[in-house]
């Protein structure tokens, strides 16, 4: 049986951060072999009126969505040689997300947000980028359109004192070789007490990374008093670093309070994050064996 082509999957709401993401979507199918699932959903919302001028809410504009959403995928196919299939579905956005993403055995979620929400519709749009976060089970990965990528030379990796976060690993490797990156790992000290433990932490997953054959440095960060935060800080550090990609743990089944990537620390990292951010919903047994003899 021939291998399974990956699929990667890009909500187009056809916003302006919607045709970024398709465009950095692009990147990624290029280097993984895939093709792109261009999924549009008509949940008959305002802002869907607004783009395409129809102001009767009693007016039906699946086929103007239809038309445009297959305009964008062929022509971003034409010029990138990559195949994107358009599909146009009606229903809640993120759970529509989740639902293609079944049955579609999608590999990888791309997706545009517009930053923290600060009104009606940047709120909506937001949450439908957490909620997908949250709510599927492949990596999803957000992006905010302001530092766009044509290659990922750097992949930043937060790290936090929780066995989960380990499980970005396997992601962070498989991607690194794709593109032939170099992985940075990171954490930020919040309890001096906590920096031994912390600092073998971050050596176990440098080493155990290098031994995989990519190249890795690790570091903590000891903010001072009037820069406190694990995001700021980590944020700072991709910035300085030249981060391509971020890749970040959420789990929205089970907390672990020493996991500091929790609640409102994703959305911080969604929303304001300058870089593509790459979250992974940790699995219970799908990394677990690279981790037995450690």
């Amino acid at each position: 049986m021939a291998d399974k082509t990956p699929v990667i999957l890009v909500p187009m709401g056809f916003s302006e951060q919607s045709i970024q993401a398709l465009d950095q979507a692009l990147v990624f199918a290029k280097a993984m072999k895939a093709s792109i699932l261009l999924l549009a959903i008509n949940n008959n919302d305002i802002h869907l009126r607004e783009i395409f001028g129809v102001k009767d809410r009693k007016e039906d504009i699946h086929d103007k969505l239809e038309a445009k959403l297959n305009s964008i995928a062929a022509e971003h196919s034409a010029s990138s040689g990559v195949a994107i299939e358009a599909m146009l579905t009606e229903g809640v956005v993120y759970e529509e997300i989740d639902r293609v993403s079944k049955e579609k055995d999608v590999d990888l979620v791309i997706m545009g947000t517009n930053g923290k929400p600060q009104n009606l519709r940047k709120r909506f749009i937001g949450s439908n980028a957490f909620r997908t976060v949250t709510l599927v089970d492949p990596p999803v990965i957000t992006i905010k359109g302001i530092r766009n990528i044509s290659s990922i030379k750097t992949i930043i990796f937060p790290l936090v004192l929780d066995r989960r976060s380990k499980e970005k690993v396997g992601p962070a490797l498989h991607y690194a070789r794709l593109f032939g990156a170099k992985i940075k790992v990171v954490s930020v000290l919040i309890e001096e007490d906590k920096e031994k433990v912390l600092k073998a932490h971050l050596k176990q997953v440098e080493t155990f990374i290098k031994d995989h054959g990519i190249e890795c440095t690790s570091e903590i960060i000891k903010p001072s008093k009037q820069q406190k935060g694990i995001v700021r800080n980590t944020l700072k550090y991709a910035y300085e670093n030249e981060g391509d990609l971020m890749i970040i743990t959420e789990d929205s089944k089970e907390r672990d309070f020493t996991d500091f990537f929790i609640g409102t620390d994703v959305q911080a990292m969604i929303y304001h994050s300058e870089i593509p951010v790459m979250s992974i919903t940790p699995s219970e047994v799908k990394w677990a064996a690279m981790w037995e003899n450690m």
